[in-house]
C-alpha cells in the first residue's frame, strides 16, 4: 500500500534502428578531390581588406577604452584591503590610464627631473 509501485520494464516507445547508407569509396574520393580543389581556390583568393575596421568593432573599442580604466580602479579598490601593494598598483595604473599618461611621459618626466639636478653644477 505505501510501497513503491513496480517499474514497467517494457519500453513504451517503438525503437527502430534506421537504416544508414554509407557512401561508397569512390564518392569519398570524389568529395576529397573537390575539397582539395576548393582549398586551392580559397588559398589563392585573398580579398582586399579595407583599412578601417567595421563600424561595430570601432564602437566596441571606444567603449572599452572608456570603461576599462574605471574597471581597473574599482578592482584595485576591492583588492586594496586584502593586498595593499597589488591594490595600489592597480589603482595607480587605472588613474594613469584615465589621465592618458603613457610610460613614455613618465620616463620623460624623470629625465627632466634628472636633468634639473645634474645641471646645478
Amino acid at each position: 500500500m505505501f510501497g513503491r509501485q513496480p517499474k514497467d520494464d517494457k519500453p513504451t516507445e517503438n525503437t527502430e534502428i534506421p537504416d544508414i547508407i554509407f557512401p561508397s569509396e569512390s564518392e569519398i574520393e570524389d568529395a576529397a578531390q573537390e575539397d582539395t580543389e576548393l582549398s586551392k581556390i580559397q588559398v589563392n583568393f585573398q580579398p582586399q581588406r579595407e583599412l578601417n575596421n567595421p563600424e561595430v568593432v570601432n564602437i566596441v573599442e571606444k567603449i572599452s577604452s572608456i570603461v576599462s580604466p574605471y574597471f581597473i580602479v574599482v578592482v584595485g579598490l576591492v583588492l586594496y584591503e586584502d593586498n595593499f601593494w597589488l591594490g595600489l598598483l592597480l589603482i595607480t595604473v587605472g588613474i594613469l590610464s584615465l589621465l592618458k599618461i603613457s610610460w613614455g611621459d613618465i620616463t620623460g618626466f624623470f629625465r627632466e627631473i634628472k636633468d634639473v639636478f645634474s645641471s646645478d653644477d
